[in-house]
């Protein structure tokens, strides 16, 4: 009898290494979810396959959906979602946290852009795959909800719904609620980032790109993703650059932010900073 070889990897995240990546177990509130989430759609499974990544050191499963609704941002018809684990011939890799997707079955995604590729990621892992259902007596679209969002349910309408369960129409509206309030950047907030793009404004004057080098949780309501852009502008003083940061883009919602940081004069890509928040 053949033996199959089998390969166990786990990725256990604690709170001192924290990451939305598609590698995360920490736990999120559904506002981090949202705010974290460049992309939130409802999606029917069309396919799955399983592969090697391309240095051939990690198996990867891509989910295929079809979308129905877009709750936040912009994507096509079509997309695909990329896990980390699965099968290929006789050798398996299981990562525990992430989302097993049923054929043919629709879901709520919560989506972070792709990194590499066309595929996107899950935000939290199986934290942002929330399974729908068709009512059999009401024939109403439904979702269904982790046990530890029982706060969730209070929160959205529709009295008497059957445990576990919402409305996908208030999972929607309470989707929307947290993307129309928009983000606040609390005072006293660090932010490390790296500079990676300046425009010139004229004579001694530069319009500042960069980047969050580090997922941030500032609160239970509220998360900074790595990668997060942030902006300013920098003016030639003597022998160094002020940079005055005003913007932050947090998977598309903006926010506003005071800080204010000291370069050396010279080129400012690549150098790293750190912001902190008035």
């Amino acid at each position: 009898m053949k033996i199959e070889a089998w390969i166990l990897t786990l990725w256990i995240a604690i709170a001192v290494t924290p990451s939305i990546r598609a590698t995360t177990l920490i736990s999120m509130s559904f506002s981090q979810l949202t705010q974290a989430s460049s992309d939130i759609v409802r999606a029917q499974v069309v396919g799955q396959t399983s592969r090697w990544n391309q240095d051939h050191t990690q198996i990867v499963t891509v989910t295929t959906c079809e979308v129905k609704q877009t709750l936040k941002g912009h994507v096509p018809s079509s997309i695909e979602v990329e896990q980390p684990g699965g099968r290929v011939g006789n050798v398996g890799m299981l990562v525990p946290g992430s989302a097993s997707f049923l054929p043919e079955s629709e879901y709520v995604l919560f989506l972070e852009p792709p990194a590499e590729g066309s595929a996107f990621r899950l935000v939290g892992m199986a934290q942002g795959a929330y399974r729908v259902y068709q009512d059999a007596l009401t024939h109403e679209a439904r979702v269904i909800l982790p046990l530890n969002q029982w706060r969730l349910r209070n929160a959205m309408m529709g009295a008497g719904n059957p445990a576990g369960t919402v409305p996908l129409l208030g999972f929607h509206k309470y989707v929307a609620t947290i993307v129309d309030a928009g983000i606040h950047i609390p005072h006293g907030l660090v932010l490390p980032v790296v500079i990676v793009s300046t425009e010139s404004r004229g004579t001694g004057r530069l319009h500042v790109n960069a980047r969050t080098t580090s997922d941030i949780f500032p609160n239970a309501n509220l998360v900074i993703p790595v990668g997060t852009i942030v902006e300013g502008d920098a003016d030639r003083v003597g022998g160094q650059w002020e940079i005055h940061w005003d913007e932050v883009n947090v998977r598309g919602v903006y926010a506003e932010i005071s800080a204010s940081s000291q370069e050396p004069a010279g080129s400012l890509p690549g150098r790293s900073v750190v912001l902190n928040a008035r």
